[in-house]
């Protein structure tokens, strides 16, 4: 099969697709045929040095993707071939094939096509996890979400809706967040520090319940200043630096929470967890459209270095997705 390839370079890393063994599903996994994989920001981590996978995980980068069942590995039951499944993955998706845990496949509702089900793992457990099992976000409370249109803000924007949520979004570009306002976005700010007074504005001085953050860096004081007294920021990216300055005095006289947040790491038990509680409540949203991924553009899986470029340079709402 096909695969990304990749010489790793901090600064400059050389992509091409090489030739490589299919993979062998294991025990409890399945041998997914790739119709369709998506890009996320921890591909570009990784082929730049800086997030490798999991030990025991597929080298080769991609962290979602949807297509066929192809074979079943030992124990696999509820799964047959030719099933259409997408896969959150630790690695191994931007390839022909993969081998994915069983735990961790969606079944594609009849209304989603392989493109739109590719863009849709990844990001939607990382909203998941984030905004419920570790932000705890509740029906009618206020939650921030910053860099919200990138594939991970544009579908937390639809699921805190879902959630029963105010939802207001941040970014770097206004222009690009009016397309959140449709998707149950109530108001669109800009980055930067008149943020937090903007917040309170819309919240009648109190501040926001949940801050969703994809931003972190300096810019996070800014972001827990959005919050209300015994208000809690998830931090889920770092697009704006790994480090910041924090008043700490701050933090414990308003008792605020701060909550650090990976996926990729976690065990497949507990991703396995998290995808069956997003699917018994998605699954429906997904197939009547109440869910649905914001794909930018779509590239033929030989472009995938293209990819890559496009999504480092920026500027993109949602998804980049290849098709193969």
């Amino acid at each position: 099969m096909q695969a990304l390839a990749y010489t790793e370079d901090r600064h400059h890393p050389k992509l091409w697709l090489d030739d490589v063994p299919d993979p062998v599903p294991g025990p409890g996994e399945v041998l997914l045929r790739v119709r369709a994989t998506a890009l996320n920001h921890a591909d570009l981590h990784q082929v730049r040095g800086g997030y490798p996978p999991p030990p025991g995980e597929s080298t080769i980068p991609g962290l979602e993707a949807a297509g066929t069942v192809e074979s079943l590995g030992e124990g696999v039951e509820g799964w047959r071939a030719g099933d259409r499944a997408m896969a959150l993955l630790a690695g191994g998706g931007h390839a022909e094939k993969v081998a994915a845990p069983v735990g961790q496949l969606l079944r594609i509702p009849p209304s989603l096509s392989f493109v739109d089900a590719a863009a849709i793992p990844e990001v939607a457990l990382t909203a998941w996890t984030n905004l419920v099992h570790e932000g705890g976000l509740q029906r009618g409370e206020v939650v921030l979400v910053t860099a919200a249109a990138s594939g991970v803000g544009s579908f937390a924007v639809q699921l805190a809706r879902e959630l029963g949520a105010r939802v207001l979004v941040a970014g770097r570009s206004l222009e690009r967040l009016q397309a959140l306002l449709p998707l149950g976005a109530e108001a669109a700010l800009p980055l930067g520090e008149e943020l937090p007074a903007r917040v309170r504005e819309l919240t009648g001085g109190a501040g926001a319940h949940l801050v969703f953050d994809l931003v972190g860096g300096e810019s996070i004081v800014q972001h827990l200043d959005c919050l209300r007294d015994y208000g809690r920021l998830v931090l889920v990216g770092l697009l704006g630096g790994g480090k910041a300055t924090v008043p700490l005095f701050a933090l414990m006289r308003r008792r605020l929470r701060v909550i650090g947040s990976v996926l990729r790491a976690r065990s497949r038990q507990e991703k396995a967890t998290l995808v069956t509680a997003f699917g018994d409540f998605a699954s429906p949203r997904l197939a009547d459209g109440r869910l649905r991924p914001v794909v930018d553009r779509v590239l033929p899986f030989a472009r995938i270095a293209d990819a890559y470029a496009l999504l480092e340079r920026g500027g993109v709402l949602g998804k980049i997705v290849l098709e193969l």
